[in-house]
């Protein structure tokens, strides 16, 4: 009687998962760049003439209805066409949602660590050579909620979410696999180097302060091999730091 070697769902699932080049790559992350860009410089205060509101709700509808939003479509409607559709538990296996272990919480600890104290590093340097780096975005000017309205913390949960998984959902769920198919080891570099440029709407200070965050979140999630490891470093740092300014914290 023959011995068939059991063979890990995961690996016989990388089989199936297409390849993407350096254009196509350019296309999902440059697009939804544009889209950012519209909407947070042009669209923002065109909804506050048009509705009274602050800048900062415009942020959150705008940036989660009209990119994040879109971001978590574009995941689903891409990752069933590809022909991960019969489960869900296929479909969520294809997106590297796999099992959280242990292990995954240490990395997203250490990660946590590395670009918080990264990111520090990189703003005492920056203000020690006479170029401190600003904290809000261009199109944004928010000092944080006035006392009394704290609560408007509410408004900012759905966007929140939004944002963290749209992102990490398709930057990391969706197209980290494919590039690391067509590039191996170095596709997480691609990933890394795009979404940087991603960030471009949010201007030169915060792209410059967001690299270690920018680095340590597609390459931990490629040597997880989870997409969780890139939800937990993305959200917990990206969270902490908009409830902190939001409270006046800093």
């Amino acid at each position: 009687m023959r011995n068939f070697k059991k063979v890990d769902p995961g690996v016989l699932m990388e089989k199936f998962i297409r390849s993407v080049n350096v254009g196509k790559s350019i296309v999902y992350f440059g697009l939804f760049g544009i889209l950012l860009w519209i909407l947070s410089w042009y669209g923002i205060p065109l909804l506050q003439d048009y509705s009274g509101l602050e800048a900062v709700y415009c942020w959150f509808i705008l940036g989660g209805c009209g990119v994040f939003l879109p971001m978590l479509i574009t995941v689903i409607i891409k990752t069933r066409r590809d022909g991960f559709k019969d489960s869900p538990h296929e479909f969520h296996n294809r997106l590297r949602l796999t099992n959280f272990r242990s292990g995954d919480l240490l990395w997203i600890l250490f990660g946590i660590l590395v670009s918080a104290a990264g990111m520090g590093l990189i703003l005492k340097g920056m203000s020690r050579v006479g170029l401190p780096l600003t904290l809000e975005p261009p199109f944004l000017s928010f000092s944080g909620f006035p006392e009394g309205k704290t609560w408007h913390l509410v408004f900012w949960i759905p966007f929140f979410l939004l944002n963290i998984f749209g992102e990490e959902f398709l930057w990391r769920g969706y197209l980290l696999p494919r590039q690391v198919t067509a590039f191996g080891k170095s596709g997480w570099i691609l990933n890394a180097g795009l979404w940087f440029f991603f960030q471009a709407a949010f201007g030169f200070d915060l792209m410059i302060l967001l690299l270690p965050l920018l680095i340590v979140v597609p390459w931990f999630t490629y040597i997880r091999k989870n997409t969780w490891v890139g939800i937990g470093i993305h959200g917990i740092i990206s969270g902490l730091a908009f409830i902190a300014l939001s409270l006046n914290w800093i």
